[in-house]
Parts: structure tokens; sequence; C-alpha cells
């Protein structure tokens, strides 16, 4: 959670909109999903002059860049990382169709697993995305993916079939806003995008693989990536429900995984069999050891119900059974039935105001809040406040802390006494971090070990990443390694540190 700098907004979004993740427009092309994300020639030596892809101020695509980065907890800063995916843009840039065009590789600071291009050259990657990645190879078939969206004119393509359609965006709202607008426009406006969608990602895929065998690395990285994504989803999807498994929706904006591996195979071969080609597995893995894995301890960690933020130095409990998600603007929560809800969000308040006075100016969807009341919370100041709309009531909770306000939003369907005690006892929970815990808690990152003779996956589990939820698991999927492989002596593998 980042802090604001401005006073909180005078209205909130519905609920879903609170909850929801922030959309990106429809300029953004790419991989946009968590679950399911995405004779060899010598590269080309001749060095062309590249023209830089630029952002102009106050342009639309500007503000796409600032909020992507925003909505993704901004850049992540990692030098040789950063040289190394600049290094593998500019081979690809080389043997494309355009190779006086560049392209300017950034990394978010997510932990999810994403990349998007914008149709001016930039590219973005997720450290959660590349913490994936085994060898220069793998790495290299996600910037060419990328670059074929941008090659390819996806987005642009796309957003000109929105045109003709209806944003898919703005029917879902005005169907939300009006039940009796056309259900046939927006289905039909859905299927249209997503069919072109699943199409673009498909070309991208067989566009990337010749782009990385042209440029020199392993046809097949592209392949095991893919893999990798693949196992990813079907780890998080068993936290869930261990009988998920994947479905080919037809609104779906992705193909199934084994429908993009299937075809990726196909047009590896054509280059020739696994390992022709480069594939630098310690060039990688040296560039990506130290990066973050997971939140960023600076922008608050969630242990269980427990939500910690070092930094900012506070610390709440959310209610049993409640899910947590930590977004760059707040700390959202929810119900397992959906019916009852928490935001937690800060403003640096202006302090001659009260509390009391900052809760009348801030109405919740336009609704008052009454019954204002000054209490503490701990041993800091705090105020209350009912917002009572005809489908949800809204608790509302400010603490002040130095010069930063904290505002709980409880929001319930069916408000009860009891569950107004259940909020209240959230709100009571917050506190201040003291030295010691702020020390303690540290956010995990990537490590590498190397293998002795004998060892199992499981010895280096059990000596390194004891602590690591799904370790094994993670083990596996983070080496694209099966329970069936060996560990090679001499050879060395991610880990998860810290924690």
């Amino acid at each position: 959670m980042l802090l604001t700098t401005l006073l909180f907004p005078a209205t909130l979004p519905p609920l879903w909109r609170i909850l929801a993740p922030a959309l990106l427009a429809g300029a953004l092309a790419g991989c946009v999903s968590d679950t399911i994300p995405i004779s060899m020639d010598e590269p080309q030596r001749v060095e062309l002059p590249g023209t830089m892809p630029m952002l102009e101020p106050g342009t639309a695509l500007e503000r796409e860049h600032q909020r992507l980065i925003h909505s993704f907890g901004g850049e992540y800063r990692a030098p040789r990382l950063q040289a190394l995916l600049s290094e593998i843009a500019n081979r690809l840039r080389l043997v494309s169709d355009r190779p006086n065009e560049t392209y300017r590789v950034t990394i978010l600071n997510s932990p999810s697993v994403n990349a998007f291009a914008l149709p001016n050259g930039y590219v973005y990657v997720t450290r959660g995305l590349l913490a994936l990645a085994n060898d220069t190879a793998e790495a290299a078939s996600v910037i060419a993916h990328e670059i074929a969206h941008v090659t390819g004119r996806h987005a642009m393509e796309r957003a000109e079939l929105e045109s003709r359609s209806v944003l898919v965006s703005r029917v879902h709202q005005e169907v939300l806003a009006n039940p009796g607008a056309s259900r046939l426009m927006r289905d039909q406006s859905r299927v249209a995008l997503a069919n072109f969608s699943r199409q673009q990602e498909m070309d991208a895929d067989e566009l990337g693989v010749r782009a990385i065998a042209k440029a020199g690395y392993e046809a097949h990285g592209a392949v095991r990536f893919l893999v990798a994504l693949d196992r990813t989803s079907r780890m998080r999807n068993s936290v869930d429900d261990p009988n998920v498994t994947e479905k080919n929706d037809i609104l779906a904006t992705h193909p199934t995984t084994p429908e993009r591996l299937e075809k990726a195979i196909a047009v590896a071969r054509q280059f020739g069999a696994p390992g022709v080609g480069e594939a630098n597995r310690m060039q990688w893995l040296q560039a990506i050891n130290g990066i973050a894995y997971g939140e960023d301890v600076n922008q608050g960690l969630i242990r269980g119900q427990s939500f910690l933020h070092p930094r900012l130095r506070f610390t709440f409990d959310a209610p049993e059974g409640f899910t947590l998600e930590n977004s760059p603007h707040a700390v959202l929560g929810v119900s397992p039935g959906g019916n009852e809800a928490l935001r937690l969000d800060s403003s640096r308040g202006e302090p001659e105001r009260s509390l009391t006075a900052l809760l009348a100016l801030n109405p919740i969807e336009g609704i008052a809040i009454t019954d204002l009341n000054e209490t503490t919370i701990g041993n800091l100041p705090g105020a209350l406040g009912l917002a009572r709309g005809p489908d949800w009531t809204f608790r509302v909770v400010l603490i002040r802390m130095g010069e930063i306000v904290f505002r709980f939003i409880f929001a319930a369907q069916n408000f009860s006494a009891e569950a107004d005690q259940r909020f209240l006892a959230v709100a009571r929970s917050f506190r201040e971090l003291s030295e010691d815990e702020v020390k303690r808690l540290r956010g995990q990152r990537i490590g590498l070990v190397m293998a002795r003779a004998g060892d199992r996956p499981e010895d280096l589990v059990v000596s390194h990443m004891a602590n690591v939820a799904q370790g094994l698991e993670r083990f596996y999927v983070l080496n694209g390694l099966t329970p069936d492989d060996m560990l090679v002596p001499g050879q060395h593998y991610k880990i998860i540190t810290g924690g």
C-alpha cells in the first residue's frame, strides 16, 4: 500500500470497483493474466542506429505509461538485470522487420506474473514473471512475444475493433448501471474482442519463437517458459481449489496453455532440437540473484490474517476467513461469501481539521456519513461514522498516527450489530509497530544455491526454504523441474530467502 499525498476523495466507486483490480486501457497489448499469462541463423551483427521510443508529455500513451507504472508498484531497480534485458531487446530488434526501432524494457515492482507492451515500443515485465525464467532464451521469449505485439500493431488493431464494437469496459459499466441495457450488444462485443485477442496471442507466440531463433537464442526456450507459466497457474489454482483445471473459455483473451504449447513446439522444431542455440543459464541466474520475490516489504506484507507495513510502521488483523490483497492504492479484504469487505487507505490529513470533520467531508458514494463519534484506537486518536446505502452499509473509521490519517471502510450487505462489532475489532487491532518488529520484518528474495552430490530438492528446501509456503512446489516451479528430475551436482538453483 502506498501513501497518497492527497486528501481522501469525496466519493468512492461502487463496492465492486473498490475491490476490483485496476483495468488498463485498450492501448495496452500483451499477456494480461496472472494465471494464463504466455536452420539456425546467427544474430545479425551489423549495428543499426535505433530510434528510441518516446513518450510525449500529456499524450494518451504517456498517461497510460504513468497509470501502468503506478498500478504495478512502480519501477523496480535492478541494474544488472536491466542491462541484460536491454541487451536481449537490442538483439531481437536487429532481426525484426523494423531494426531501426528500439525498445525500452521496464521492470515493474510487482509479484504478479505479467508482461505488456505499448505501441511506441515500451515493454513492461513484472519481477514476478522474470523470477520464473531460468536462462536467457526463456527471458528472450517473453520480450520477443511483446515486441511481436508492437510490430504486429496488435494494440492499435484491438483499439480499432473496440471502437467499432463499443469498449468492453464501458459496456460492462453501462450494463451494471442500467439493467435494461442490451445484453446482446455486450456479449457480441466481448466475444469478438476475445476471439481477436486469442488470435493475437497465438500470432505473437509464433513470431516470438521465430525471433529468438533468428537472434541466436534457443527456440525451445519459449516452450520451457510456457510450461513454467502453466505450472505456476496450476500451483496457484490448487491453493483455492485442487480440482480446478484450465478451461477453454470462449471469453478468455488468451488461448489455453496446452494450445499455445502445441503451436510453440511446432514452430521451435523448425529451428532444431532442444539445446540448439544460446540459453545462458548462469548469466541469467546471476542477473536475477537478489531480486525481490513476492510482496515488496516497503509496500507492506500480508502474513495470514495480518497486514504489516514496516515503512509506515503499522499493523492490523483482518477478520478470520477474509482474503487480503495489497494494491498500490489500498489494502483490500473480502469475506468468503463476498457479502462483507474492507478497505484501508491513507492520506496526509490536515492537522488543524478534526477527524470527525474529515469524515463529514468525505461521503461514501455520495452517502453522507452520520453517527459521528470521536474515539481512541489504542493510544491513537480516532473517529467513527456510518454511511447507510440502499444495498450496503459502510462503517468508516479514521485513525491519526503522526501526520498520516488512516481510513478503514467496512462494508456489509446485511449490516448488523454483530457485523459492526467484527469491524470495530479490526479497527481496534490497528497499532504501531515497535522498532524490534520493524527490524524483524524482511521481504523475500531470490537466492542461489549450488547442489552437491546426493542433494535432492527436498534437502535444499529443508535447508534454505523451510519457512516458505508450498516450498517444494515453488522450488520445482522456479527451477523448471518436476519431481522426477534429479539435481545436477555443481549446478546452481534458485531458492527463496528471507521472509
